[in-house]
Parts: C-alpha cells; sequence; structure tokens
C-alpha cells in the first residue's frame, strides 16, 4: 500500500491497464534515450 500514492503521481488514470514493469522499463528507457543525447553533445 505505501507506494501505490507514487504510482498515481507519475501514470495518469488512462495507464491503470499497463503494467507497472511496462511503465518501470519505459522510464529506463526514456532515461538512457536522455542520456545518450547528453553525451551526443
Amino acid at each position: 500500500m505505501g507506494k501505490k500514492h507514487r504510482n498515481r503521481i507519475n501514470s495518469s488514470k488512462k495507464n491503470n491497464h499497463v503494467p507497472k514493469e511496462t511503465l518501470i522499463a519505459e522510464a529506463e528507457a526514456h532515461d538512457k534515450e536522455y542520456n545518450a543525447n547528453k553525451r551526443k553533445k
């Protein structure tokens, strides 16, 4: 129950049917992409 509020803040209600693993993987992929773009510059 402790982490539920964090999930609600980070994802919209429409995304509730998406598994948590998918959301985490998407966030990690975005983070990697952002870091790669930073390195290019």
